[in-house]
C-alpha cells in the first residue's frame, strides 16, 4: 500500500520535470533581456536633466521606445548606401522626432534628448562596454550570463565612423518576434501582399520598408568581412565564413527578385485601376519603395560579385612590407589644434582628448633620462629613395642533383628489395646498400627517395605503407626513421 501511494507523487514529479524541459523559457528570457536597456531608460527618464532644462523633467511627454526604434531604423537605412549612419545623421533625425513629440524643446534640449538615446544604445554609462545581464536557464537549471551589443560604432572602408545595428539590434527592431530574418522577411512579404489586396496601402508601405532587412544584413556581413580582411589580413577564412554566406545571399536574391516582380506588377495593376487621389498617391509611394528594395538587392548582387576580388586584394597585404602609419606628432599637430579650441568645447571633450593621448601599449621606462628622451623625441619622416631600375638577370635553373639513370637504378634496387614481404627501415636499407657497393651519391638518392615515399600521394611504391618511428643518424643523412611494410591485399 505504501508503494502504491508513492506512485502518484512520483508521477507528479516526473510530469513536472517534463514540463520544465518542454517549457524552456530561456529564449524568451534572452529576448526580454535585449530590451532591458530600453526599459531602464524609460523607468529613469524623468531623473535625466538639470535645472536649466525647465521646471518640468526633460523627458516628460517623450516616448523613449519610439526614439530608440527610430535610431535603429536610421542605422538600418544607412546600410543601404554606406556601412551605417554617422553620429551627426542620427542626432539630427532624433532631434526632429523629439521636437515633434514635444514642440516646447529648444535646440539644445532636443540635442540632449538625442544624445541620451544614442548613449543608451551604445552603453555610454558603462564606458561603452557590452551589456551584461544574468538570467536563469530553465533547461539547464542554472544561472547564465548574456553579453550583447545593440549597436556597433566602427569605421567603414573610408575610415568614417558609423553606427549600425548588431544582430541583437535587428532583433529588437523586428519587435521581439522570435523569428529568423529569413522567416521574418517571408512573413512581411505575405503581409504586404495581403494588405495590398485589402487596400490598406499606408500599412503596406510600412511593411515594404521593413521587408528589406535580410538584404541589408547580407550586405552588412559582406562589408564587415571585407573590412576585417583589409585591416587584419589572414583573419578571415573564406571557405568556412564567407563562401557559404555568399551562396545564401545568391539564393535570397533569386527568391526575392521573383517576389518583388510579382508585387510590383500587382501594385501597378492596382494603380491603373485606382481612381481616388489619395489611393493613387499611396500606391505610387509603395511602388517607389518596392523599386528601392529591388535596387538594394541589385547592390547586393554587385557586392557578391566583387567580394572574391576584393578579398584577394586584401590578402595580398600579407606579403607587403609594413610602413610607418604617419600619425601626427603631439607638438606639431595635436597640441596646437587643442589650444585653438575655446574653453567650453575643451572642457566638454577633455576626457576624449586625454584618452586619445594614451598609447596602445605603454613603453617600459626605467629612468628620468629615458622619460625626457621619449618626450623630446620627434618622428623622422621616412624619405623614399629613388627607384633604381637595376638589371634583370636571366633565370638559370639549377642543375639536377642526380642523373636519371642513377635514379632508375636506385628505384629498381629498392623495388627488388620490397619483393620480399617484410618490413624495411631507412637505416636498414642504407646498411644493405653500403654493403652492396652503393657510393655516397647513391645512398643520398636512396634517402631522398624514401622520404618522398612517406606521402601516399607522392610515393614511388604504392604497395608499401610508411610509418615514422624513432630516428637514424649516419654520416650522409639523419632524420626520422621510416619503416616500410607491405599493404595487405596489394601485390608487387
Amino acid at each position: 500500500m505504501e508503494q502504491s501511494s508513492d506512485l502518484p507523487h512520483q508521477a507528479m514529479i516526473d510530469s513536472t520535470d517534463s514540463i520544465i524541459e518542454l517549457l524552456d523559457l530561456s529564449k524568451q528570457q534572452r529576448n526580454l533581456l535585449l530590451l532591458r536597456p530600453l526599459f531602464q531608460l524609460e523607468l529613469n527618464k524623468h531623473s535625466i536633466g538639470t535645472e536649466s532644462d525647465g521646471p518640468q523633467p526633460l523627458f516628460k511627454h517623450i516616448d523613449t521606445h519610439y526614439l530608440v526604434l527610430t535610431a535603429l531604423d536610421v542605422m538600418m537605412e544607412g546600410t543601404t548606401i554606406q556601412m551605417g549612419s554617422t553620429s551627426k545623421e542620427l542626432l539630427d533625425r532624433l532631434k526632429q522626432v523629439a521636437k515633434a513629440m514635444k514642440p516646447s524643446l529648444n535646440e539644445l534640449q532636443a540635442h540632449r534628448v538625442a544624445e541620451v538615446i544614442l548613449d543608451t544604445l551604445d552603453n555610454k554609462s558603462n564606458s561603452y562596454r557590452v551589456f551584461v545581464f544574468d538570467y536563469f536557464h530553465g533547461a539547464a537549471r542554472e544561472t547564465k550570463t548574456i553579453n550583447f551589443r545593440l549597436v556597433s560604432y566602427e569605421p567603414d572602408l573610408e575610415d568614417v565612423y558609423r553606427y549600425r545595428p548588431t544582430a541583437e539590434g535587428y532583433l529588437v527592431y523586428l519587435g521581439m518576434l522570435d523569428l529568423a530574418p529569413e522567416d521574418a522577411q517571408e512573413m512581411m512579404e505575405k503581409m504586404l501582399d495581403l494588405l495590398v489586396q485589402r487596400g490598406r496601402f499606408d500599412a503596406a508601405l510600412e511593411f515594404a520598408k521593413r521587408a528589406r532587412t535580410l538584404s541589408l544584413e547580407y550586405r552588412q556581413f559582406i562589408r564587415d568581412r571585407l573590412m576585417q580582411a583589409f585591416r587584419a589580413p589572414g583573419s578571415v577564412n573564406w571557405t568556412k565564413e564567407v563562401a557559404p554566406k555568399l551562396q545564401d545571399a545568391r539564393t535570397h536574391v533569386v527568391a526575392r527578385q521573383v517576389e518583388d516582380q510579382r508585387m510590383t506588377e500587382a501594385v501597378r495593376g492596382a494603380l491603373l485601376s485606382a481612381e481616388e487621389s489619395k489611393t493613387r498617391q499611396d500606391l505610387a509611394q509603395l511602388l517607389k519603395t518596392l523599386e528601392g528594395a529591388s535596387l538594394i538587392r541589385s547592390n547586393l548582387v554587385s557586392d557578391i560579385t566583387v567580394a572574391p576580388d576584393k578579398f584577394l586584394h586584401a590578402q595580398r597585404a600579407l606579403f607587403r612590407a609594413r610602413r610607418p602609419s604617419g600619425l601626427p606628432d603631439l607638438e606639431t599637430r595635436l597640441l596646437p589644434d587643442l589650444l585653438k579650441l575655446n574653453n567650453s568645447v575643451l572642457t566638454e571633450r577633455a576626457d576624449d582628448a586625454i584618452c586619445g593621448m594614451y598609447p596602445a601599449k605603454w613603453p617600459k621606462v626605467y629612468g628620468l633620462n629615458a622619460i625626457f628622451g621619449l618626450l623630446l623625441e620627434r618622428r623622422i619622416e621616412v624619405v623614399e629613395s629613388d627607384d633604381d631600375g637595376g638589371e634583370i638577370e636571366p633565370f638559370v635553373p639549377p642543375l639536377e642533383q642526380f642523373a636519371p639513370a642513377l635514379i632508375n637504378d636506385v628505384q629498381a634496387w629498392v623495388t627488388n628489395k620490397f619483393k620480399v614481404p617484410c618490413t624495411y627501415s631507412v637505416d636498414e636499407l642504407l646498411v644493405i646498400a653500403e654493403a652492396e657497393g652503393f657510393n655516397r651519391i647513391k645512398q643520398r638518392c636512396l634517402v631522398l627517395m624514401m622520404f618522398r615515399s612517406f606521402s601516399q600521394a607522392e610515393t614511388l611504391f604504392p604497395y608499401m605503407r610508411a610509418e615514422a618511428e624513432g630516428r637514424f643518424e649516419r654520416d650522409i643523412a639523419e632524420g626520422s626513421n621510416l619503416h616500410f611494410s607491405p599493404i595487405e591485399g596489394n601485390k608487387l
